[in-house]
């Protein structure tokens, strides 16, 4: 048989399957371990950068959503001071705060838009 073959077959075997896998949280929510270790690879990786990227700006953009539909569709009044905003800084900042030992088990989101409130200064 052919090298080359069995060189495409290894490598794509190989690719399919992850060497390590920051686990969820045990409820399936995605964890401070998984957002802090794509933000911490993200200068060097693309595919990190990638899903850093869309992950915090589905969160950003969600949260945008909710406090704008909660006046409309609840009456609830929610305003804030500056605009609403998120980056791979202010997100490793606020998940910097979780214990070391429990950020596998923390989920990310809700630190994230407490944070995002906290700093637009929303009540």
């Amino acid at each position: 048989m052919n090298a080359i073959p069995i060189a495409l077959l290894t490598l794509a075997v190989g690719a399919a399957f992850p060497a390590h896998a920051t686990p969820s949280t045990p409820s399936g929510a995605i964890s401070v371990a998984q957002v802090v270790e794509l933000l911490q690879r993200a200068p060097k990786d693309n595919a990190a950068r990638n899903a850093a990227m869309a992950y915090l700006a589905g969160v950003g953009e969600t949260t945008g959503l909710l406090v704008a539909e909660a006046g409309r569709r609840a009456g609830v009044t929610l305003t804030c001071a500056r605009p609403l905003g998120i980056s791979s800084a202010a997100a490793l900042a606020a998940l910097s705060s979780v214990d070391q030992g429990r950020r596998d088990k923390t989920a990310a989101t809700p630190i994230l838009v407490d944070d995002m409130l906290s700093r637009a200064g929303c009540r």
